[in-house]
């Protein structure tokens, strides 16, 4: 009952803010800071500073435009607690490989202080994506708590 009632309140606040955002066509594009070559994961997490997780998207060229739109609205959902970079994995064939990232697309790696915390493969959906990184993310007094 509380999870149709959750997916319901998702459901509503999905609509609200539009299932076909106007956005511009280079958003999904790997950010403007990776347009060069790096070498080493610690090179790309160094371009992003703030104290919040990053997360890594590798993806591939094909599956692009189907996971596009989920990518955009987790990156939207996500802003205030990660920064969600997409890297193509043709550009970095050496990188994804490494951070077993090569075979399956999207392959995402959330790194908090540098470390990986927490991995997701083949996730597409948006709200899954927020739910699964989401719990690594919050901020103080926000962590789960079990009732007993």
């Amino acid at each position: 009952m509380k999870l149709s009632i959750l997916s319901a309140f998702l459901a509503a606040i999905a609509s609200v803010q539009g299932f076909s955002p106007a956005y511009p066509a280079s958003s999904f594009r790997s950010s403007s800071a990776l347009q060069a070559k790096y070498n080493s994961m610690d090179e790309i997490l160094a371009l992003f500073p703030e104290e919040i997780p990053v997360l890594i998207n590798f993806y591939d060229a094909n599956t692009e435009n189907q996971i596009k739109d989920d990518i955009f609205r987790a990156k939207t959902l996500l802003k205030d607690r990660a920064t969600l970079v997409s890297i193509k994995q043709q550009d970095y064939p050496e990188l994804a490989k490494l951070w077993d990232c090569a075979e399956k697309s999207p392959s995402m790696i959330l790194f908090q202080d540098g470390q990986p915390v927490t991995r997701l493969y083949e996730e597409t959906h948006y709200l899954e994506i927020v739910a699964k990184v989401g719990q690594f993310c919050r901020q103080e007094g926000e962590e789960h708590k079990t009732i007993t």
